[in-house]
């Protein structure tokens, strides 16, 4: 894909509701002058990209100095281009990021290093001091909201297995801290959880959602934390769908699930994950949606609509802003039987009481691979987009950002 001037825009048309989304021509975040190299948005909740006031960051993670290591982009109010960039890792590998706004023109990241788990904040200023959160632990992830709300999650190790904890954070000047210990969301005898995600709810909640295997399998979990500290019951949030009988059966074993995203609007709570339920097309989009602050989800309902259903889905990333949800996931429908074209970025959006037709992303398809994707929604209903694009599967990588609007017909 060639690099394009930002202000060039190219229309996509969508059948809900007459709307279309006007996308502006992707800007190539890749090192300039740098050898041919790796580029990765895999952070548990995919939370790559956060947008304000105006204003982008995008976090990821590549190896063009020779070593895996955390890099932050930020594009100022009204600049319109990434000026300003930081490697905000600084041990000897560094890996899976995640970026949420901290306040205006202020960005909280965290990530992977070294086997802890570090954090700082990235104001005008530049880089704050560096804080380790959790030693011997990985897959973190962040959430923010309004009134300075901002939690971290991450999968912490010990003897007895993998568990998930999370903690609410604060500013401290330029600095971020732990605000309360950091809590087992699910304590059992023999955890094995990771890849968590979490999202605030309008009246100061904090959802948490993860992977499980305690039952020999992969599962998803789910549970609120409310202002106190307190947690509600956890609830599985998949539905369970047994293979028929037979010896997997009774190994307990069933349809795979992993990678849970959430986000919230004002009104409820939404959950998406890749889903193997139809194992003649491998993992498709799936998702549920909570009226009740996270403490329930309903029926679980396909995202992805039938054009993809012949293909696997990966990649899912899901935001919530101004009313709206858009879910986002790369796969190979525009390609099939095409080596040359192993995937493309796909969009659907929740409004109107139905997830809409998906969306091959004009600027994020093609010949190549275009994928692993990562999305915002900032206050004004601006859609941010960030993913990798390579030649081929085993190819060097770039990495874009494009922003869309939506638009009456």
């Amino acid at each position: 894909m060639k690099h394009a001037l930002l202000w060039v825009c190219l229309l996509a048309w969508s059948a809900v509701g007459g709307a279309q989304w006007r996308f502006q021509a992707p800007i190539d975040l890749t090192a300039a002058d740098a050898q041919p190299h790796f580029h990765h948005l895999d952070g548990a909740g995919r939370r790559h990209v956060a947008a304000a006031g105006g204003a982008v960051a995008v976090a990821w993670e590549d190896d063009h100095s020779g070593q895996p290591q955390v890099y932050l982009a930020v594009m100022p109010a009204a600049a319109g281009r990434f000026g300003l960039r930081y490697q905000l890792s600084e041990g000897e590998e560094a890996y899976e990021p995640a970026v949420v706004t901290a306040g205006p023109a202020v960005w909280l990241a965290a990530w992977e290093q070294d086997g802890s788990i570090l954090a700082r904040l990235v104001d005008e200023q530049g880089m704050g001091p560096v804080t380790t959160l959790a030693k011997g632990a990985r897959q973190v992830t962040l959430a923010a909201a309004d009134a300075g709300r901002l939690a971290v999650a991450w999968a912490k190790s010990s003897p007895q297995g993998q568990q998930v904890q999370v903690a609410r954070l604060q500013r401290d000047g330029r600095q971020v801290r732990l605000a309360s210990e950091a809590i087992a969301v699910a304590p059992v005898e023999r955890p094995f959880q990771g890849y968590p995600s979490i999202a605030w709810t309008s009246n100061g909640d904090l959802v948490i959602a993860w992977e499980d295997r305690r039952a020999g399998h992969t599962r998803l979990f789910h549970r609120v934390q409310d202002a106190k500290g307190g947690f509600t019951a956890e609830r599985q949030l998949n539905e369970h769908n047994a293979p028929p009988p037979g010896e997997i059966a009774e190994a307990g074993l069933g349809s795979g699930v992993m990678r849970v995203a959430l986000a919230a609007t004002d009104t409820d709570v939404r959950a998406i994950w890749l889903d193997k339920r139809n194992p003649g097309s491998g993992y498709a989009v799936w998702g549920a949606v909570s009226r009740d602050g996270g403490r329930r989800f309903g029926t679980n309902a396909i995202v992805q609509d039938e054009q993809g259903s012949a293909v696997a889905q990966w990649h899912a990333s899901l935001a919530a802003g101004d009313g709206l949800y858009v879910a986002a996931w790369d796969d190979a429908r525009e390609g099939w039987g095409d080596d040359s074209e192993p995937g493309d970025v796909i969009l659907s959006w929740y409004e109107d009481g139905a997830w809409s037709p998906d969306l091959v992303v004009p600027v994020a398809s093609g010949e190549g691979y275009q994928g692993s994707p990562a999305v915002a929604l900032d206050e004004s209903g601006t859609l941010h987009l960030v993913w990798i694009a390579r030649a081929d599967l085993q190819g060097p990588t770039r990495l874009y950002y494009a922003r869309a609007r939506r638009e009456a017909e």
